[in-house]
């Protein structure tokens, strides 16, 4: 439960998460794994009742559960 956070501190929050997954970019040769990388960090910050690849992938809107195992 988040009590006392501004709109402004949340946007704030995504926009460090935003740099701090563009920083660690390097690691991948490719753009694809880049971009599932922030998807599969974003998905374990978020709150979903269960996590693992299949939610992960739903909330990331892949079609299957692949690119997150």
């Amino acid at each position: 439960m988040m009590l006392g956070l501004t709109a402004e501190q949340i946007a704030e929050w995504d926009a460090e998460l935003s740099a701090l997954t563009r920083s660690l970019g390097y690691l991948f040769n490719r753009p694809e794994p880049r971009v599932v990388f922030a998807q599969f960090i974003e998905g374990l910050l978020a709150e979903l009742p269960k996590k693992n690849g299949w939610t992960l992938s739903e909330r990331a809107g892949h079609v299957t559960a692949d690119r997150m195992q």
